[in-house]
């Protein structure tokens, strides 16, 4: 349902833009690059609303002991495994396809029917969690 949605509002986005898109679409660069965009900018949304709806127990508690504090224990993976399908469904659908295409008015040009058609949401979806998860801080150390 989320690819759907995300479709038809990026689809009336881009025509805000440019009123006849391209329908010829055969360059392949134009993809990869919109497609990670897309990752990029899923990912930092997930990150907004994770921390939007993360509540740590121990803060609320005032505990003294880091330890008893989920916002200091918990990896983005047990973060993306608790909070993740809440903060997709959590996301504000039109400011994430205005910012998409706001970082890409350079190639909203090649934002066409056969690209839209060829994006699949839960590729990217699953793309921006693995992204999300692997940019843990604690995974740094």
């Amino acid at each position: 349902m989320f690819g759907r949605v995300f479709l038809k509002l990026l689809r009336k986005e881009v025509a805000k833009h440019i009123p006849f898109p391209k329908s010829d679409y055969d360059c392949i660069d134009a993809e990869i690059v919109l497609t990670t965009s897309m990752v990029e900018l899923l990912c930092n949304h997930i990150q907004e609303n994770i921390s939007s709806l993360f509540i740590c127990y121990g803060c609320l508690e005032g505990y003294e002991n880091q330890l008893g504090h989920e916002c200091m224990t918990y990896s983005n993976e047990q973060r993306i495994s608790n909070y993740g399908d809440l903060a997709i469904l959590n996301m504000d659908w039109d400011k994430l396809v205005a910012d998409f295409v706001n970082r890409n008015i350079q190639m909203v040009n090649y934002i066409s029917e056969i690209f839209l058609n060829k994006l699949n949401m839960n590729v990217l979806i699953e793309n921006s969690k693995q992204m999300y998860v692997a940019s843990d801080s604690l995974l740094l150390l």
